[in-house]
């Protein structure tokens, strides 16, 4: 064989031999990675290709007492593109122009085919799945969102959620473990770089819905508190209040409005303990009657408005002379206070205010609820005794004070708070109910009605005048503090308040008003609020107070239901003038006939505003108010701009705002 051939030969042997090689390289690498590593490989491409999410579960909605839906969730809609899917762009982005308001601008970059998948912001109504499911390349997914049926309504007390359902705080986060239910799971499928396929999501298990909760709360009365207290809060430059109304019989809070005009929003009502000034009197006076240590007509000098005390100077705000037990309360004196807490001792002093719940917290269920200050009396020092007797070295929250109140009203049981009604399961079964809870008994029911009669004085003759409400009678106590910063107490601004119960026999509300940081006392400010806010639940449609029973109630009756028959004939159903914004009729009866002659004025046109703004409007016109519904005006009759007589009854029809 030539030496060619001998040469050609060995190149073929050696390129066969090299595709060999290669041939057997392969088949090794792809055994090692089919056999020895196939398991590994394949995970790793299962998490790159498939991941496995969440489906959120709908989050339970939140009710007041009536089944009105306070937080609710409600179906959304998140709309991706797809560009390398879409058809006919042209009609696409029309559509999305149309349905989900995008500019040109957004539409072009919706659409654009140098990208594979396109999230459009926000989240959309339902209403757009008509418009855009048919469309190729477009995909629609279902989201979950907290909505407020009822607008900002009870929101520092419910609390807000974030975009993605987690609870940031109020009663969202307390009831958290209730409401969020429980998640269902889907897997999503992704290409080789990781983006989603279009169409490839497969639920695994759905998602269970959270519980409903059906709270305390009346949203009439709730609606009533917020705009009277925001309306105070305005009118006396305050820089906060609060406003709480409960049930002395059952502890069941009933509205709870708090107003900042700065800072986060939460129920301070429970979390920003105050001085409470001259409000905690009744309480040491009860006990002083409670231990046999003074009679309602004992008599104490006041020294005039001022008394010497050691390095201290303690004055009232009007000087007096020689007062009873009674008359110290109903004048709110200092120095008569001071005198006869002296014939308690500071331990008994301690034990009184704590068995009214003072010092520690109430148990309610708010995240971050404060227990205030009542330190023991080992810690006291010389001037402790009296100044706590008169509402300083001592903090309170508004709903311990309230509940403080509720047991004088009830006949002496501290009551436990309650804001949960019952709790009901998916299916609506009952899952959980509340009922009433009493702490302890406070003092006995005899001390609490001579307490009591006390308090209605001081409304019919006292410091908290601005408060009544003629027949219909109201117990209840100023106090005014001084504010204390890092510089000492504020000679310039005070907590004003006003705390008590209504009506006087068998009360039905027990109350508390709270202004921060004004420039007025208690009786001048807290007050008048408690009196618009009482006459605009008296006059609302669903009104959580049992008028009939009020209506039955002779003038003038104690605090507890007595055995003597009720009057047949009800107190007359006019509210007469008082300090205060307006005045409301209060039944469904004729109204009092128009003088003859009188002046024919125009209706003013109060259609949208509050019925706290359209009834001090039409009273500064000269024209009666009847008012039907809570809310905001909705219908005025006589018309507005009609011409009738100055007295005419105007009645205004109410609704809830959406």
């Amino acid at each position: 064989m030539s030496q060619a051939g001998s040469l050609h030969i060995r190149r073929r042997r050696l390129l066969l031999a090299g595709l060999l090689a290669g041939a057997f390289m392969l088949l090794g690498r792809g055994f090692q990675l089919q056999v020895l590593e196939g398991a590994e490989w394949e995970a790793r491409a299962q998490r790159q290709q498939r991941e496995k999410v969440a489906l959120p579960a709908e989050r339970g909605t939140i009710y007041d007492r009536n089944g009105v839906p306070l937080a609710t969730s409600r179906e959304r809609v998140r709309v991706a593109v797809a560009p390398r899917e879409v058809k006919d762009r042209e009609k696409v982005a029309v559509r999305l122009r149309e349905s989900l308001g995008l500019s040109k601008e957004g539409a072009r970059r919706a659409l654009d085919r140098q990208r594979r998948w396109v999230v459009v912001p926000g989240r959309f109504d339902p209403a757009v799945r008509a418009s855009l499911r048919e469309l190729d390349g477009i995909y629609l997914e279902t989201v979950l969102e907290r909505f407020h049926p009822q607008g900002e309504v009870a929101m520092e007390l419910l609390g807000g959620t974030s975009a993605d359902g987690r609870p940031l705080g109020g009663l969202e986060l307390e009831l958290d473990t209730l409401l969020r239910g429980r998640d269902g799971a889907a897997v999503l499928r992704r290409d080789g770089e990781g983006d989603p396929i279009p169409g490839a999501f497969i639920t695994v298990s759905d998602p269970t819905p959270g519980h409903a909760v059906y709270l305390t709360i009346d949203l009439g009365l709730q609606e009533i508190a917020e705009e009277a207290l925001r309306q105070a809060v305005a009118e006396n430059d305050a820089e906060a209040g609060d406003l709480i109304f409960a049930d002395p019989r059952t502890g069941e809070v009933l509205a709870a409005a708090s107003r900042r005009t700065a800072g986060s929003r939460h129920w301070r009502a429970v979390t920003d303990p105050y001085e409470p000034g001259s409000t905690i009197k009744p309480f040491v006076l009860a006990a002083l009657l409670e231990r046999g240590r003074v009679h309602l007509a004992d008599t104490v000098f006041a020294e005039n408005g001022r008394m010497r005390t050691g390095r201290r100077t303690i004055s009232d705000v009007e000087p007096h002379g020689w007062l009873t037990a009674a008359e110290v309360l109903r004048h709110s004196s200092n120095i008569g206070m001071a005198k006869l807490v002296e014939r308690l001792e500071p331990q008994e002093e301690y034990e009184a205010l704590r068995d009214f719940g003072f010092g520690t917290p109430t148990g309610v269920g708010y995240p971050s609820e404060s227990g205030g200050r009542l330190g023991r009396p080992g810690t006291w020092s010389a001037y402790s005794r009296a100044s706590i007797a008169i509402g300083y070295e001592v903090s309170v929250t508004p709903l311990q004070m309230t509940l403080a109140y509720g047991a004088l009203a009830n006949g002496g049981v501290l009551m436990e708070p309650r804001l949960i009604r019952e709790v009901r399961a998916p299916g609506g079964l009952v899952a959980r109910r509340t009922g009433p809870r009493e702490v302890r008994r406070a003092i006995s029911g005899e001390t609490a009605g001579a307490v009591a009669g006390v308090l209605a004085d001081v409304v019919e003759d006292g410091t908290g005048r601005q408060a009544g409400l003629g027949d219909f009678r109201v117990a209840g106590k100023t106090g005014t503090a001084w504010v204390f910063d890092s510089a000492g107490y504020r000679r310039d601004a005070y907590t004003a308040s006003f705390a008590g119960f209504f009506p006087v026999r068998d009360p039905q509300l027990v109350f508390l008003v709270k202004l921060d940081r004004g420039s007025r006392y208690g009786g001048a400010v807290a007050a008048p609020v408690t009196r618009a806010t009482l006459a605009a639940a008296l006059a609302a449609r669903a009104s959580p107070l049992d008028r009939r029973a009020m209506a039955a109630a002779p003038p003038g009756a104690g605090p507890f239901r007595a055995s003597a028959p009720p009057r047949p004939s009800p107190p007359d159903p006019w509210l007469p003038p008082a300090p205060g914004p307006f005045v409301f009729r209060v039944d469904a009866g004729p109204p009092a006939p128009v003088p003859a002659g009188a002046e024919r004025r125009a209706v003013p046109d109060v259609a949208g505003e509050s019925g706290r703004d359209a009834a001090a409007a039409l009273h500064g016109a000269g024209f009666r108010v009847r008012v039907e519904g809570v809310g905001r005006v909705r219908e005025v009759s006589p018309a507005p701009g009609s011409l009738a007589p100055r007295g005419t009854v105007v009645r205004l029809t109410l609704g809830m705002s959406g």
